[in-house]
């Protein structure tokens, strides 16, 4: 795969899924959440839509293993095993946007709907 920067971003992550049958690597399953959610997607149907519409141009930018990319359900399995904070840490070394002293971030699902 080619070394883009969304990629190293998660390249620390720890993968907690078995390693039996994963065809598909972590940090390029959260790249593809998080560039599909920074497109306006909401759910998981249709970040599979938007990895499918742009499936070759997805392609030549990552150039995965075989030419193959995640579907929603295999991004949808890597997120429920993905420790969140390790997530949002890594987001936010990516974004360069690091809280103020005393702010909170809110992570929940109401206050995520919608951005």
């Amino acid at each position: 795969m080619s070394e883009i920067e969304i990629i190293k971003a998660f390249a620390g992550l720890k993968d907690p899924r078995r390693r039996a049958r994963q065809r598909h690597n972590l940090p390029l399953s959260l790249a593809l959440f998080t560039l599909a959610i920074a497109a306006g997607n909401k759910g998981f149907l249709a970040i599979g839509d938007w990895i499918s519409s742009y499936r070759e141009p997805l392609i030549d930018l990552f150039q995965p293993p075989k030419n193959r990319l995640p579907s929603y359900s295999t991004v949808r399995r890597a997120l429920l095993h993905v420790d969140y904070e390790d997530y949002s840490v890594c987001l936010s070394k990516f974004f360069n946007v690091q809280p103020n002293t005393g702010e909170t971030v809110g992570l929940d699902g109401k206050v995520l709907k919608g951005s």
